[in-house]
């Protein structure tokens, strides 16, 4: 069983390795591009079993630069779930391309079963999110594709290390579609000390374009400009904090996906009111958040309030669908849903403490 100390005397060693490859780092002043970079990048390509790695600045920015990379025709549709975080619709935008939004299904990523009925002669893409740390459906997602002639980009922000099967293969998410976006942002199960993306392919075209646009459009040479790019690059330090944390994210990923059946054994039998996130089945979720929906929503308020008061961090992801336009589900179960604690800190002491509140407030709530 996994115990709460025995992470934190880890960290510490963690935190000194870090430290060292920090200081390595400014000593050699190798702060934008370089080894570190490089060495990042190869690695992360390595653990996905991928061609290429690209490191960017930020998660969105490797949304609206692998986008630009594929070469979509400007204006067209790409299709992508209602239920996720501003920033993928943001890259879209950012693009030149229009959205084209999708509801969710049980599992809160896109309802692959309302793709189709969303594909018009205007369609170039189809973005799946790979949302809360688990994987789409991508199966009927990729014969979508194939039938229509479109591209598939991977939201993959919140899944790094998740694994699915496809076609009787093992895969993991960012090494299934045509592109693989990542972002770093600390809060990530692969998070940095800072802001940090990148985007993954096969596809060497695809790749030199992304690198090209992410340095200012710059050819093989310094001064040699192909096209309209940005500055968007890793840099060195960002570089080498993730690739020491790379080599204990499997571990860390373990004690997520323990935890979330931690969770599930320890709020069993509350059906009445909670609704808890389905536990993997085809695929291996990394469990990026662990979200359950009250089946009384008006009771919501005072649950997060009860919950922060007892020293309970608790969120919601997302409180606005990115559409208000048509009526989703994922606009009703944005009135409903939680993020409960989750994350490699934690042990079978803290899983139980929250759901001993829950359980809690639930008693408190039946005697009102």
């Amino acid at each position: 069983m996994i115990k709460f100390l025995d992470l934190q005397s880890q960290y510490q060693g963690i935190k000194d390795q870090i430290n060292e490859i920090v200081l390595e780092i400014l000593e050699k002043g190798a702060f934008v591009g370089g080894e570190y970079v490089e060495r990042f990048e190869r690695e992360f390509a390595q653990e996905l079993g991928i061609k290429y790695a690209l490191g960017v600045g930020n998660g969105t920015d490797a949304i609206e630069l692998a986008l630009k990379a594929l070469d979509l025709p400007l204006g067209s549709e790409v299709i992508l779930p209602v239920n996720t975080f501003f920033g993928s619709l943001e890259g879209i935008v950012n693009a030149g391309l229009k959205p084209v939004f999708v509801d969710c299904g049980e599992d809160y990523c896109i309802d692959v079963k309302k793709i189709e009925s969303k594909i018009t002669h205007r369609t170039s893409a189809i973005m799946p999110v790979h949302l809360y740390g688990r994987v789409c459906e991508m199966e009927p997602i990729l014969k979508l594709s194939r039938q229509y002639g479109l591209k598939v980009i991977e939201d993959c922000a919140q899944s790094y290390g998740a694994e699915i099967e496809v076609f009787g293969e093992k895969k993991y998410a960012g090494n299934i579609g045509d592109v693989g976006c990542f972002s770093f942002y600390p809060g990530k199960n692969l998070g940095a000390y800072g802001d940090g993306g990148a985007i993954t392919t096969s596809c060497d075209e695809v790749f030199e374009r992304a690198r090209s646009l992410a340095n200012h459009g710059r050819g093989k040479s310094k001064y040699e400009h192909l096209r309209i790019g940005r500055n968007s690059r890793l840099d060195g330090i960002q570089a080498g904090i993730l690739s020491v944390k790379l080599g204990h994210i499997k571990r860390w990923n373990e004690i997520r996906r323990e935890n979330a059946r931690l969770y599930h054994r320890y709020l069993e039998g509350l059906d009445e009111f909670l609704v808890l996130p389905v536990l993997d089945q085809w695929e291996r979720s990394v469990w990026h958040l662990y979200v359950v929906r009250l089946k009384q929503r008006n009771k919501r308020k005072a649950f997060m309030e009860f919950l922060h008061t007892h020293g309970v961090e608790c969120g919601i992801h997302y409180p606005v669908p990115l559409s208000q336009e048509e009526e989703f589900r994922a606009k009703q179960w944005s009135e409903d849903i939680v993020s409960l604690p989750m994350g490699e800190h934690l042990g079978e002491e803290e899983i139980s403490r929250v759901a001993d509140l829950i359980k809690q407030f639930i008693r408190q709530d039946l005697m009102r």
